[in-house]
């Protein structure tokens, strides 16, 4: 799955240039940033307790293409390596867990002062990614929302800063991360939720 979401994003690469039409208004963006929230539940002989997710460094990448005069396009890959907290209801041979976002989106302009804002957000999927090989990978659909300043370096360079919210849909007490036995790890609500905080360096082309 992780395979197929990058040949994805190098499609978007390459298709991205047509859409900038003549402006040559194309952009990536690489980010660096830090994820956090997204808490699960595990039950365990009808007790049910709460397992959290370690906050930890995401790194992603961001392309953009020129829409109209204050919009852009947008598709955006984030991933991050975290591990499940110590819980005695749930220790798999291996902690730890990939989580990556790829959505396809834009943004639109709000202001246009000496800080610009933007409005941004997309759609697409979420890969959920266990390491401990007894425990199923999980694909689901997904959304985000969020904030975004550019800030002149020169003509075609900006410092980017981010914030964005992502909703990942399941259905109420859907079970996940199944082994060969049973599934102890479960969502209780619709929308499973991580934040995020990036910094980037936006380069336009």
């Amino acid at each position: 799955m992780l395979r197929t979401l990058i040949t994805i994003a190098f499609s978007a690469l390459l298709a991205a240039p047509a859409f900038a039409a003549q402006e040559n208004n194309f952009e990536m963006t690489p980010l660096i940033g830090y994820r956090f929230g997204g808490d699960f539940d595990v039950t365990n002989n009808s007790k049910t307790s709460n397992l959290k997710l370690i906050d930890e460094v995401s790194y992603g990448l961001l392309t953009a293409w020129k829409y109209d005069k204050f919009r852009q396009g947008e598709f955006l890959i984030s991933h991050y390596q975290t591990n499940f907290s110590q819980h005695s209801d749930f220790i798999p041979s291996n902690d730890e867990l990939g989580i990556t976002y790829a959505h396809l989106g834009g943004n639109v302009a709000i202001s246009q002062g000496l800080v610009p804002m933007y409005v941004t957000g997309g759609l697409g999927l979420t890969y959920l990614s266990p390491q401990d090989s007894q425990l199923d990978s999980e694909t689901r659909f997904s959304m985000n929302i969020g904030l975004m300043t550019k800030l002149p370096i020169t003509d075609n360079v900006n410092f980017q800063l981010s914030g964005r919210v992502y909703g990942t849909f399941f259905n109420s007490d859907s079970s996940i991360f199944c082994d060969q036995n049973n599934c102890l790890i479960s969502i209780s609500s619709d929308i499973w939720v991580q934040s995020e905080v990036n910094a980037g360096i936006s380069i336009a082309f």
